[in-house]
């Protein structure tokens, strides 16, 4: 029996299944991988790179741990673009990524196509 919440909409409308099924994002989860590289992160509209130890990986996005921060900690909706060198294959990448959630230092991030920051900063800016 599904309970009915405020504004005549169902519990069933808040699951984080049906609300990344409504933005078109895949709702399966990636397999994690532990690790502890090392990252450098820049955020995009901010000065300054920080460095954060990533915890998992998986083929979709990480957890980061930031370990130095400036003068600003990156928040839910920020868009980032992140170094990685991956020291077991001996390579260096550079993704773009999203913040889907943090606390404290810890951060939840997926990775995002480089084309798609353009239009996810556009959107971002005429919510003002």
């Amino acid at each position: 029996m599904l309970r009915r919440m405020k504004f005549g909409l169902y519990e069933r409308d808040f699951s984080s299944e049906n609300i990344f099924r409504s933005r078109g994002m895949n709702t399966t989860t990636a397999k994690r991988y532990p690790t502890k590289e090392v990252a450098h992160l820049e955020v995009y509209g901010h000065i300054g790179t920080l460095v954060a130890n990533v915890r998992n990986l998986s083929t979709s996005g990480a957890f980061l741990e930031v370990v130095s921060q400036g003068d600003y900690v990156p928040q839910k909706g920020d868009l980032l673009s992140m170094t990685i060198k991956l020291s077991t294959l001996q390579r260096e990448h550079n993704v773009s990524a999203e913040v889907v959630w943090s606390k404290d230092l810890g951060l939840g991030i997926c990775f995002i196509n480089k084309g798609e920051v353009l239009e996810r900063m556009m959107a971002k800016s005429s919510g003002f």
